[in-house]
């Protein structure tokens, strides 16, 4: 590992230099390609592969290697973000956007060195702030520590470095007002208009997103490329080494806490299709969220008290310190059956309304809590937490792999419809009104649905995927061609009826106010 004395000011000089002029570069290609309307496609992949081979090259640069892990991430990054080329859904673009911003942090948290496989918690924290801060600090990051910052000998004189520095200053303000005093007064805008030929208020956009894509990566860089040995080995937190034997009463008084409820709980969690049908008032929908809503809240409260429990506990003490493990495997038994419960709760609602986005996603969620209350078994409570911060990241990364491979709105239109066929309730509409994913299922299937469905299908599918996505070829996915592909050929039976009017708003019962009387 590179010590911070290798990394001196001229170092430091050597990496900014293209570092920013490639972060100013990033700006200008993301103001090309992102700002437009419609969910992000084509346009994320090209700018991902254009980033991901800048961070490349730039830490080839480096005095020494990149660590293969965070080679491995920053990879692991450009495919899912170039995974939204294959899917329309718009959830599993958010997922795939925060996981890669996970990745690149994680990439950048200790400059690219090998670290986040013996990570503790802590350490993710303060790496993850390390990366927001530099990424906030953008260009001015580079400054820190480096008396050199300017070169004494660029190839231009004092007087132009003068003219050119006040000018670049100058022009964020100066479009900035020059756009909002063009839309107070018509006359200046036309002058100005006629003038220079210039939209000031696209101006003034494509600069934000130049300036703030380009500031940011020129932070990200910074941490990337750069690390900060003096300033993160210093950072500890204290720990405070409370006797075993005391952890181990609290977590038993957890333990009894959580024995109660559930035994008061017992035939609630557990009475299933049977309870909900002789229990008045209680609707399947309120029984699965209810257990959802659970198992979010012990999940939050049991893991971080099972990590902090392990880390404040003394080591002086190896008898103490098994209790303690054994209390803490109790108290993860005790969450485990509030998952199966939440799990049986989740397959009735499904049984019964059939699925939604919410409910696979939730699904999912229940899946990567089980992994994860597994491997901090596996990690914590056998001695190992350095491991358990990445395992529970890859585990995430995992769920939104497999997300991918699902195909959550194809699932969804598959069940739906079959269960309709079988006689149960459809919502035509909210299938739909899925995404391009669940087109091609959807028309395979158009003859199961009794004629008003498929007629209703139709119309709603010929309206959404007739024409040019938004956005145009920046925004284009497989599942998008594919959907519009199929629709094409699609009619409108002669059998169906007319589309029904739209709804008109109802007339105001108040009586106009005069311009005089507001």
């Amino acid at each position: 590992m590179t010590t911070p004395a290798e990394y001196s000011p001229s170092t430091r000089l050597t990496l900014r230099r293209p570092a920013l002029m490639w972060a100013v570069a990033l700006g200008l290609l993301a103001d090309a390609l992102l700002r437009t309307p419609g969910r992000p496609g084509l346009n994320a992949a090209l700018c991902a592969l254009v980033g991901a081979a800048v961070v490349i090259m730039l830490l080839r640069r480096r005095c020494d290697p990149p660590a293969r892990e965070s080679v491995w991430m920053v990879g692991a990054a450009f495919v899912l973000v170039a995974a939204l080329t294959l899917r329309d859904s718009e959830s599993l673009a958010v997922f795939s956007v925060f996981g890669a911003m996970v990745l690149l942090g994680m990439a950048a948290g200790r400059a690219a060195t090998a670290w986040a496989a013996n990570a503790l918690p802590s350490d993710v924290a303060f790496s993850a702030i390390r990366v927001g801060l530099l990424g906030a600090a953008g260009p001015l990051g580079w400054g820190r520590g480096d008396p050199d910052a300017v070169p004494t000998s660029t190839g231009v004189s004092r007087g132009g470095r003068t003219l050119l520095r006040g000018t670049l200053m100058a022009l964020p303000p100066l479009l900035f007002l020059g756009a909002l005093l063009m839309s107070a007064d018509e006359v200046f805008a036309r002058i100005i208009r006629d003038t220079f030929q210039i939209d000031f208020e696209m101006v003034v956009q494509h600069v934000a997103l130049t300036a703030v894509i380009a500031w940011g990566s020129a932070g990200y860089l910074r941490a990337l490329l750069v690390p900060d040995d003096d300033i993160m080995s210093q950072l500890r937190v204290p720990r405070p080494g409370l006797p075993a034997a005391e952890i181990s009463v609290a977590l038993w008084i957890l333990n009894l806490l959580f024995l109660a409820f559930m035994a008061v709980q017992l035939r609630y969690l557990f009475g299933g299709a049977t309870l909900v049908e002789v229990t008045p008032g209680l609707t399947y929908a309120d029984y699965a969220r209810k257990g959802f809503f659970e198992l979010v809240a012990a999940a939050t409260l049991v893991v971080p008290i099972l990590v902090a429990a392990d880390w404040a506990a003394a080591q002086e003490n190896e008898r103490s310190r098994t209790v303690l493990r054994g209390t803490a495997v109790v108290l993860v038994v005790l969450l485990v059956g509030v998952i199966a419960s939440a799990a049986y709760r989740m397959w009735l609602y499904q049984q019964a309304y059939g699925l939604t986005e919410d409910r696979v996603y939730g699904s999912v969620f229940i899946a990567w809590l089980t992994v994860s209350l597994g491997w901090l078994v596996y990690t914590v409570l056998r001695g190992r937490r350095e491991r358990f911060a990445l395992g529970t990241i890859v585990a995430g990364l995992a769920a939104i792999a497999s997300l991918y491979v699902l195909n959550p709105d194809a699932l969804i239109a598959r069940v739906n419809v079959d269960r309709m066929a079988a006689g149960k309730v459809f919502d035509g509409e909210y299938v739909a009104a899925l995404s391009g994913d669940a087109v091609p299922v959807l028309v395979s299937r158009l003859d199961r649905l009794p004629e008003v469905e498929r007629c209703k299908a139709i119309r709603m599918l010929k309206e959404r995927w007739t024409g040019e996505r938004r956005g145009g070829w920046r925004t284009w996915n497989l599942s998008d061609a594919r959907a519009r592909r199929v629709v094409a050929p699609l009619t409108i039976p002669a059998t169906c009826p007319p589309p029904p009017p739209p709804a008109t708003a109802p007339a105001s019962s108040s009586a106009p106010v005069a311009p005089g009387n507001r």
